[in-house]
Parts: structure tokens; C-alpha cells; sequence
């Protein structure tokens, strides 16, 4: 989960963009070291678009019986950037918890509980090889590079190489137990960042370098290893354009990728084989913005026709089982009105929205069969202020779960 939010054209020409993982969703800016600290709300209303106030969840503003604002769940924590599934019975989702800290929490069939964890920091991206094999990477208290490993028994610190100064991991892909990938940026130097386990020690890798002032990647999958792919941004003169790289079994290549008038951003990307991808993420239009889905045919990336979504839309994550079946998540807002989640599904012909049933935003998605995926994002009408929000598949429809796996009571729309 990346870069979304872009605010187009649209009144007066210039884009506002919030950095979800870069930015905490919208709460704190770490990408250059001593900038002050930017709130959602204040990027959101320079959109034109205004939510339930400062301080108060779309759930809170509308009276529900949830979670307050402010006040993050024990279990759900402040927000849930990533999940990754290994089966029915075996997930982990992960963020921050509120207090700084990290914030892992598994599923084991019946319910979610927190697992302790050292460290401090915020995580973005869980990549679960078996249940004792399992990665979660992000950023620590000074901005550093974090990476955290599981052993099927404790949640401990990995060391992470030299990144030449202040450096964010936004995710992780894992191919084998000696064979793992993360990728992000470098704060201070403005470029991308992509680190490889070898099953002994991480080590960071060359990537290609754009011309621009700033690169970055924002998801990675792979298949083999010789296959991988890394999506992201970089800058141009005018606007910010997204960024594709591919990994063959010896160097990282950047891949061309499909022009757009306005520019746009990549957040996440999925492989389901070696010629069947896709990414995700957000394009500027003369209206505000829209979801970006392209597609890997074998060949070539192509643009992919997405449903509307209205407003200010993105999407933030996916994940692909077969040539026929892939989610996307996301989220969508409109002026005056608070944010809507959103999922979208594809049949092996096109992409169609799917009911989702939360208000807030969703930013990562997992699947492990037809009748069981999983979505995990934020709640609230300002993005700094909420909790972590659960969703799950079971074949037929989308449901808000509760930390103890029964159907939780969704936060308002």
C-alpha cells in the first residue's frame, strides 16, 4: 500500500497529494526529516471535501456503537495497513497501535488477537511464508528502515542494511524461506529502496534510478526468483507518473508503463504467474481523480477499464488467485460526504464493484480461495483519527469483523 489521493486539476490546477504509508495515512510526514506534521483533514479539504470534524470518526459522527475516535481498539489498533493469509485458519494483519508501537495481530480461525511485538514504529506491508515463517516491514521511531521477522513463537527485530539515512519499507514479498523481498524509499536521497533476504541476511539491492527529484516503491510481488515486480512513483517536470520495475533472476529493470494525461501513482501489485500481473493505484483527471488498474499480459502493461467510482477514488491494494479471479480495495469520497470503502472484483473478463460495507478506507486485501479473502484498512472521517477496520469474504458477500471473528458492527458510511 502506497501513494493515493491526488487532487486533480480541477480549481485552480495545482494536485495535493497524501502519501497513505508515507504519511501514516495522512497523519505524519516522514518522507523528509523535520517536516511538520500534516493532517488528513486539512489535504482533504484543500480537495474541497469535508468529513465529520477533527476528532471524530464517520462511525462517532453518526452515533454508532463503535470504537471511538481516538481511542484505537486493543486488538484493532490506531489503523491496519496490511494482511497477507496463509490458509482459512492462519492470517496476520498489521499497522500501528496508538501508542507507537508496532502492531501484528493473527487470526487462527476463530478469532484476531494481538501478539507482542519489541520494537517501536509503524508497519506497512506482512508477507506470511508458513506458521513459523513469517516478514513484516515499515519504519522506526527515527525514521529508519524496520524490519520485523516471526518464528512461529515471538515477533523480533531484523537487521536491516544501511539505506545511506532515513528510509521507509512499504512492502514485502516472499518467494521461499532463503528468497524475500521489500521495497520503499530513501527519505533524504529521494530514491527507491529495494532490500533482498537470502535466508542469512538482508542486503540492499540496485535499482534503477529515474530522472526526478523523488522515487519511491510502494508494493512488490514475485513469483519465482526470477520473476518479481516492484510498483511505485517517480517524478517529472510537471507531474508525478508511475514507476515499474521487474526483476529477472540477475538485475531490476524498469518497465515501461502505460502513459496517462494527468499522471498517476501505483500503490500495490499482484502476480497470479509470470504473465499474468496487475497494479494498482490512483490517476489525476479534470475532475478530481479515479482508481488506476493496468494490467501484465506476458508482453506488456495495459490500461484496464476500472468502474467509476465517483468523487475522489483510489485504490490502495490487491491481490490476484488465478487469470480469473483478483480483488482490489480501496476508497472513495465525494464532496461533503464521508469516505466510503471499496472493493472491486475480477472475473477473468472485467473488473466489477462489490458491495463493501464499511465507511473509512481500505488499503490492503489477501486471498486464499474463492470463499476467503480478507480486507483491512481505517475507519473515521479524518485520517488521523479512527481504528483499524476488518473485512471478510466468505463467497457471497463482504462483512465487518470484530476482533473475536464474529460480524462487528460497521462503521457508518
Amino acid at each position: 500500500m502506497g501513494r493515493v489521493l491526488t487532487c486533480g486539476p480541477e480549481g485552480g490546477g495545482q494536485a495535493v497529494a497524501m502519501n497513505l504509508s508515507l504519511v501514516s495515512w495522512g497523519i505524519r510526514q516522514v518522507r523528509w526529516p523535520g517536516v511538520v506534521a500534516v493532517g488528513a483533514a486539512a489535504a482533504v479539504a484543500s480537495c474541497g471535501v469535508t468529513g465529520g470534524g477533527p476528532g471524530r470518526s464517520s462511525a462517532a459522527a453518526a452515533g454508532r456503537s463503535v470504537q471511538a475516535a481516538g481511542s484505537p481498539s486493543p486488538v484493532l489498533g490506531y489503523r491496519l495497513n496490511a494482511v497477507a493469509a496463509l490458509s482459512a485458519a492462519s492470517a496476520w494483519a498489521v499497522g500501528m497501535s496508538g501508542q507507537g508501537t508496532i502492531h501484528p495481530i493473527r487470526w487462527d480461525g476463530r478469532s484476531w488477537q494481538r501478539v507482542p511485538a519489541s520494537g517501536a514504529g509503524d508497519l506497512y506491508g506482512v508477507a506470511v511464508l508458513s506458521a513459523a515463517d513469517a516478514w513484516a516491514v515499515g519504519y522506526g521511531p527515527s525514521n529508519e528502515a524496520l524490519i520485523e521477522h516471526w518464528n512461529g513463537t515471538v515477533w523480533t527485530p531484523a537487521t536491516a542494511p544501511s539505506t545511506g539515512g532515513p528510509a521507509i519499507l512499504h512492502a514485502v514479498a516472499a518467494v521461499s524461506p532463503g528468497d524475500v523481498w521489500a521495497v520503499g524509499g530513501a527519505n533524504s536521497a529521494g530514491k527507491t529502496v529495494i532490500l533482498r533476504w537470502n535466508g542469512t541476511a538482508w542486503a540492499r539491492v540496485s535499482s534503477p534510478a529515474p530522472p526526478g527529484g523523488f522515487s519511491e516503491l510502494n508494493g512488490v510481488a514475485a513469483t519465482s526468483a526470477t520473476s518479481a515486480w516492484a510498483v511505485g512513483d517517480t517524478d517529472t517536470k510537471t507531474h508525478r507518473v508511475p514507476l515499474i520495475e521487474h526483476w529477472n533472476g540477475t538485475a531490476w529493470r524498469q518497465v515501461p508503463s502505460p502513459a496517462l494525461k494527468f499522471g498517476g501513482i501505483l500503490t500495490d501489485v499482484a502476480a497470479a504467474s509470470a504473465t499474468n500481473a496487475w497494479a494498482v493505484g490512483n490517476t489525476t483527471t479534470a475532475h478530481g481523480t479515479a482508481a488506476l488498474i493496468e494490467h501484465w499480459n506476458g508482453t506488456a502493461w495495459t490500461l484496464e477499464p476500472t468502474p467509476a467510482l465517483g468523487g475522489y477514488g483510489f485504490l490502495a491494494g490487491v491481490t490476484a488467485l488465478s487469470g480469473t479471479s483478483a480483488w482490489a480495495v480501496g476508497g472513495t469520497f465525494h464532496r461533503q460526504q464521508r469516505m466510503q470503502t471499496v472493493t472491486e472484483r475480477w472475473n477473468g473478463t472485467s473488473w466489477a464493484l462489490v458491495p463493501s460495507p464499511a465507511g473509512g478506507l481500505l488499503g490492503s486485501v489477501t486471498a486464499t480461495s474463492a470463499r476467503n479473502a480478507w480486507a483491512v484498512g481505517l475507519t473515521g472521517s479524518s485520517l488521523g483519527r479512527g481504528t483499524g477496520i476488518i473485512e471478510h469474504w466468505n463467497g457471497n458477500s463482504w462483512t465487518c469483523v470484530s476482533a473475536t471473528g464474529t460480524p462487528g458492527p460497521c462503521p457508518a458510511k
